[in-house]
C-alpha cells in the first residue's frame, strides 16, 4: 500500500470554508468580549462622572476624591476595545490610491503584505506596552493606590486582539481574494 503523505488521515489541510468559518468565530468572540468592555466600562465611566459632577453641588467637599482617578483607569480599556472594532469593521485608516494600479493579485499581495505587517507592529507594540507596565507598576494611584500599570495592560490586550484581528482579516484576503477586506458601512464614513 503506496499512500501518498498527504493522503493519511488527519494530514489534509482544512478545507477553506472551515478556515473562512474559524475566522469568523474568532472575530465573533473579540466583538462580544470588546462590546462587553465598552458596554461595562462605557457605564462606569458615565456613572462616575455623573456622580461626581452632581456632588461637586451637593457636598461641601465639592465631589469624590476618587472619581478623578477612575476614568484614567477605564478609559484605556474603553478606548483599546473601540479601536479593536474599529479594525474588524473596515473602519480604520486606509490609502488606497495603489489598489487602483493593481489587479486582483497584486492586491491581494500588498494587502497580505501590509496586514502581516500591521500585525507585527501590534505584537511589537503589545510587548513594549508589556515592558512599560512593568516599570510603572511601582507606580500607585493617590487615592485608589492602583499600579500604574492598568493603562498599559489595557494597550497590551488591545494590541493582541489588533494582531488577531488583523491576521483573521488576512486569512480571509488569502482564501478568497481582495474583496474580503472589511468596508465601514456608510454612516461611519466622514463626507
Amino acid at each position: 500500500m503506496d499512500r501518498h503523505p498527504s493522503a493519511q488521515a488527519g494530514s489534509e489541510a482544512p478545507p477553506r470554508g472551515a478556515l473562512i468559518a474559524a475566522t469568523e468565530a474568532v472575530d465573533r468572540g473579540i466583538a462580544i468580549l470588546c462590546q462587553g468592555v465598552l458596554l461595562l466600562t462605557g457605564t462606569a465611566l458615565m456613572a462616575v462622572m455623573t456622580a461626581n459632577v452632581v456632588t461637586r453641588y451637593v457636598l461641601a467637599s465639592g465631589g469624590f476624591d476618587w472619581a478623578e482617578e477612575v476614568p484614567q483607569q477605564l478609559f484605556p480599556w474603553f478606548i483599546m476595545a473601540g479601536v479593536a472594532l474599529a479594525v474588524q469593521r473596515g473602519g480604520h485608516i486606509a490609502v488606497e490610491w495603489l489598489m487602483g494600479f493593481l489587479g486582483r493579485e497584486g492586491r491581494r499581495a500588498v494587502l497580505l503584505a501590509g496586514h502581516a505587517l500591521v500585525a507585527v507592529a501590534y505584537l511589537v507594540l503589545c510587548w513594549q506596552a508589556l515592558q512599560v507596565a512593568e516599570i510603572v507598576s511601582i507606580e500607585r494611584s493617590p487615592v485608589l493606590g492602583l499600579a500604574g500599570s492598568y493603562g498599559y495592560w489595557a494597550v497590551a490586550a488591545g494590541c493582541i486582539l489588533l494582531a488577531i484581528g488583523t491576521l483573521t482579516i488576512a486569512v480571509r484576503i488569502a482564501l478568497t481574494g481582495p474583496e474580503a477586506l472589511p468596508t465601514p458601512s456608510p454612516e461611519d464614513v466622514p463626507t
